[in-house]
């Protein structure tokens, strides 16, 4: 039962804010159209892609525009009920959506969104016999780098290897066999990442293993960087890299009989080097296979989650050398886990989930320090969880996060932080007084958050929530900063700063046109340049935060391409 200063702090917080809204009933009645922990979503322009089941078509890809009317099936590319089109939703390129499917007439292949009467059209039948095209199981399958898209894809002649479309069939095309060979003899190419204007991605070749390799868009120009695991044909088992100012960061293997530790690369073979051997021998450093990309930076160090082995999964910091990579905070002493799940970056704050063995999982926050490192609200009070899903559903508007959690009395609901423990309230409830809405898949279209929720006479379906009411906390002093050129095809841009203002790091942080956050990231102190590969086109906001001063300043350029 809450107390009465529970119930007035739970109206005061509501109090403050607008109320959620239903945008469609997809599934009429109680019955759910959304469903819970398998719904996928993805944002294009102000435009919300997903995928739901209206009872008649079974789950197939729907839109909005945040209205009823605008709520809308793309296709039945599955035209039965009883089975699914879409797979699996992957990423934006030119303005439309990529993902995989299957219809009547294909198993598994890349599809993507169309503006014309179909509403969606199959990319390639990369294979025409009966096998998938476009089924993944590793991390980041494809990249979009200069201006196309690069994939891995399955054909039956030549197994899976590295492609490049333009989004229509005539417009793709293999860029290297790279494991030459039948349908058995795949390079499987995955973990595509842009770096310093080259894409980098591990594969398996006919000579090693899966290994780091790095590509131009150009078969001559795609070539390994270093076999890692030094092995006979041994996988350096490399994840998602994490990309910094002066190298990227991933997990990999050396030797079949070590475990998997921390590397960075700079994109050559002498500057691809294992960062620490954080648990020595046959143990590995990566806890119970968290990506890398479980992350943050703070300042110029790298938060990620490591185990020494003597420990648990607990918060680490790297600046990229060994001695500089070090446990940070024992948050979970013993040999329990934290179970740590980074959020977002809030100025000079890393905010997250971990445990700390008594307080549950709760909101805590880092300056990459170990005295910044603490709990910022124990939000569900005693052992309770407070974020209790296993990864923390969570959207940045201005300088606030947007997260769900649960304090006890109103079950998992949406809350939102300005990174101050009296700034952290619950601020929204689909269904007041009813059991929780268990809110997830955030996204911020200019003003508008779409998400999902439960409710007792809806099931789960589409929320939106007006964002206008949300109060913005704006940095200062000024900074007087300028980006030349203004329009950019490859993201590349010359620096102005002036006066001493160069003399610290910047967090740089990219919104497009409709406010969301694209991308962030540190700039080193004395930059002249900064690069920011792979932004979709359009219009971007560039802001700088300096590191120190505070001090902010923001930058309008155009991406074309």
């Amino acid at each position: 039962m809450r107390t009465l200063t529970g119930i007035c702090l739970f109206f005061f917080a509501f109090s403050l804010f607008a109320q959620p809204q239903l945008v469609k009933n997809i599934q009429p009645g109680a019955s759910s159209g959304i469903l819970l922990g398998a719904a996928q979503s993805a944002l294009v322009g102000n435009t919300l892609y997903f995928t739901a089941d209206d009872n008649a078509h079974g789950v197939e890809l729907w839109k909005s525009d945040g209205t009823a009317a605008g709520t809308v099936l793309v296709r039945d590319i599955y035209p039965d009920a009883s089975f699914d089109g879409p797979d699996k939703i992957f990423l934006t390129y030119n303005n439309q959506l990529y993902f995989s499917a299957r219809d009547t007439a294909h198993d598994i292949e890349l599809w993507r969104t169309d503006g014309g009467p179909d509403g969606a059209v199959l990319v390639r039948d990369a294979c025409p016999a009966d096998c998938d095209g476009a089924t993944y199981s590793v991390p980041a399958p494809m990249a979009v780098y200069q201006g196309k898209l690069y994939l891995n894809w399955r054909d039956f002649s030549i197994g899976e290897e590295f492609w490049v479309t333009d989004g229509a069939a005539a417009g793709s095309a293999l860029v290297k066999d790279i494991n030459p060979g039948g349908g058995g003899s795949d390079s499987r190419p995955y973990a595509f990442t842009v770096f310093q204007d080259k894409l980098y991605f591990a594969a398996d070749s006919a000579d090693t293993g899966s290994e780091l390799w790095v590509s131009d868009g150009t078969a001559a120009g795609t070539q390994p960087v270093k076999n890692i695991n030094t092995s006979p044909f041994g996988d350096c088992e490399m994840d998602a890299p994490v990309v910094g100012p002066d190298a990227f960061y991933f997990w990999a293997r050396k030797n079949n009989g070590d475990g998997r530790e921390l590397w960075k690369s700079d994109g050559t073979a002498a500057g691809t080097v294992q960062v620490k051997d954080i648990n020595p021998g046959a143990g590995s450093g990566q806890p119970n296979s968290v990506p890398l990309n479980n992350s943050a930076w703070a300042g110029n160090r790298l938060l990620f989650t490591a185990t020494d082995g003597a420990g648990g999964a607990e918060l680490w910091a790297t600046d990229g050398t060994e001695t500089g990579t070090q446990l940070l905070a024992d948050i979970n002493p013993g040999a329990g886990d934290a179970n740590i799940a980074f959020l977002a970056t809030l100025g000079s704050q890393v905010l997250f989930r971990a445990n700390n063995g008594t307080a549950g999982n709760e909101l805590w926050t880092s300056d990459g320090t170990a005295a910044g490192t603490q709990l910022l609200r124990d939000i569900n009070p005693g052992a309770a969880d407070g974020l209790r899903f296993s990864s923390v559903p969570f959207a940045v508007f201005q300088n606030k996060i947007i997260f769900t959690a649960n304090d006890g009395a109103a079950g998992r609901e949406l809350w939102i932080t300005d990174g101050t423990a009296a700034g952290t309230v619950l601020f929204a409830d689909a269904d007041p007084g009813a059991p929780e809405s268990n809110p997830s898949n955030y996204h911020v279209a200019g003003n508008t958050l779409f998400f999902f929720a439960t409710t007792a006479a809806t099931g789960r379906e589409l929320w939106t929530y007006d964002l206008t009411s949300v109060g913005v906390r704006v940095p200062a002093p000024a900074l007087a900063l300028r980006l030349a050129p203004t329009l950019s095809s490859d993201g590349h841009f010359n620096l102005h700063l002036t006066g001493e203002a160069s003399a610290e790091p910047y967090r740089v942080e990219v919104f497009d046109a409709a406010g969301r956050l694209l991308t962030t990231r540190l700039l080193p102190a004395g930059a002249s340049t900064l690069d920011l590969p792979g932004l979709p086109a359009g219009v971007c906001l560039v802001r700088l935060t300096g590191e120190a001063s505070r001090r902010t300043g923001v930058a309008r350029v155009v991406i074309a391409r």
